[in-house]
């Protein structure tokens, strides 16, 4: 998998404890769509969340359901919202 992650962004997960954890929420919308979600702060169910070596950061990923990984994941901070962390699954905010 490669991993894309903007400088301000390593920045901020560094700044939080250094590790980041990505997964697609749980709940779905638009005929299944799920959202991808990235945070410093663990989700309350751990499971299935695979380290992945990725230099600087501590990085956490939840297979999607067929238990693939992305081929790349870029992380950065939201546009409009400052300080808050944002991935793309193979360059996408969600799953179908």
């Amino acid at each position: 998998m490669k991993i894309v992650t903007t400088s301000r962004a390593a920045a901020l997960v560094r700044e939080r404890g250094g590790r980041l954890y990505v997964w697609a929420k749980a709940a779905h919308c638009c005929g299944g769509t799920r959202f991808i979600e990235a945070s410093t702060e663990p989700p309350r169910d751990l499971t299935r969340f695979q380290l992945i070596e990725s230099d600087p950061l501590e990085l956490y990923v939840r297979p999607a359901r067929d238990h693939c990984l992305p081929n790349e994941l870029e992380v950065d901070l939201a546009r409009l919202r400052r300080n808050w962390l944002q991935a793309r699954w193979d360059g996408c905010p969600y799953l179908p």
